[in-house]
């Protein structure tokens, strides 16, 4: 992997907070920015996937009809919730 260095404009305030952050963790202001966009690529690849997913749903949904009767999920969820482990209903 090849890395390579993007500068990033920050205010005085968000640069103390992220040294103080530093500091506090022993690591590097370089590590915290890193890792917060790590962190904010895998939450926003992750919701950009579910609504891409649900989207698939609803069009499969549209063309055939089929859904999960309400009732029938609630007792899934139920026994779940009891330490069942029963088929997902479909």
């Amino acid at each position: 992997m090849h890395a390579t260095t993007l500068g990033v404009k920050l205010d005085q305030e968000t640069r103390d907070r992220l040294k103080k952050l530093g500091d506090a963790k022993d690591r590097a202001t370089h590590w915290l920015i890193k890792a917060a966009i790590i962190e904010y690529l895998n939450k926003e690849e992750r919701a950009e996937r579910e609504k891409r997913e649900d989207a698939e749903r609803w069009e499969r949904y549209q063309l055939g009809g089929h859904f999960v009767d309400n009732k029938d999920a609630m007792n899934w969820l139920d026994a779940l919730a009891r330490g069942e482990r029963t088929p997902c209903p479909r």
